[in-house]
């Protein structure tokens, strides 16, 4: 693990953005939709939209059924459960960049978390376009609100990754032509390294992270992601 500082001279660790009790409102805000639906089943439509075009327009109806929309609200919760941890993962790891870029290293790492925090937050409203009797021009501003915060988030990183990129480079000779530490450890995009006990590492082009697949809680979670993903598809094939 190259560029690692000794554990006393490591930096305080970073905490989710806002603290715990914001990351979890989508899963709240989930528990507390699936709760109301349960009191006025009786009152919700036959036919609800689970799809909608660029315009905001539904085109793709299912009837409903507890089967439908549990399968739903269940599949929104696995996808926001899923971000969080992600979020969460990413702040707890050791530092991954020498002294030059860790202060752009932990500010990368604090917008990735954000970024998919707020992520969790827009996909766990997203039932509530189904379920409740919200008008279409909501619709239209929850979709150009999400747009804008990715926009914003996908700037702020590659400023950021820039800014690493080239702290590391410079700390490590690159440009002169030397070997970058642990490239023995990966293999094309992918890495793996039992001795090095991060999830993520910077990748070895471009911008941003990739898995550490030595590390178990990179399958846990692509399981995760891949489960909710299978969820979600049979559930828009219904």
């Amino acid at each position: 693990m190259s560029g690692l500082d000794a554990p006393s001279k490591r930096p305080p660790a970073l905490r989710l953005p806002g603290g715990w009790l914001t990351a979890l409102i989508p899963l709240i805000w989930l528990t507390g939709l699936g709760a109301w639906v349960s009191l006025r089943w009786s009152r919700l439509p036959t036919m609800i939209p689970i799809h909608w075009d660029l315009t905001g327009m539904p085109d793709f109806w299912v009837r409903r059924s507890p089967s439908v929309v549990w399968s739903m609200l269940g599949t929104m919760g696995g996808i926001c459960l899923a971000f969080i941890a992600l979020a969460w993962l990413m702040l707890q790891q050791p530092p991954q960049s020498s002294r030059a870029s860790l202060s752009a290293e932990r500010a990368f790492r604090r917008q990735t978390a954000l970024l998919i925090v707020a992520s969790a937050w827009f996909i766990a409203f997203t039932p509530a376009f189904s379920l409740l009797p919200l008008p279409l021009r909501s619709f239209r501003a929850w979709m150009a609100l999400f747009a804008a915060t990715l926009l914003t988030g996908a700037v702020a990183l590659v400023r950021s990754g820039i800014r690493m990129q080239r702290g590391e480079r410079a700390a490590h000779g690159e440009a002169a032509g030397e070997s970058a530490p642990d490239e023995g450890r990966w293999y094309g995009p992918f890495y793996f390294n039992r001795r090095n006990r991060a999830l993520f590492m910077p990748k070895r082009s471009g911008v941003g992270y990739t898995f550490n697949f030595a590390n178990p809680w990179a399958w846990v979670l692509l399981a995760i992601l891949l489960g909710a993903a299978a969820a979600l598809s049979r559930l828009l094939q219904h």
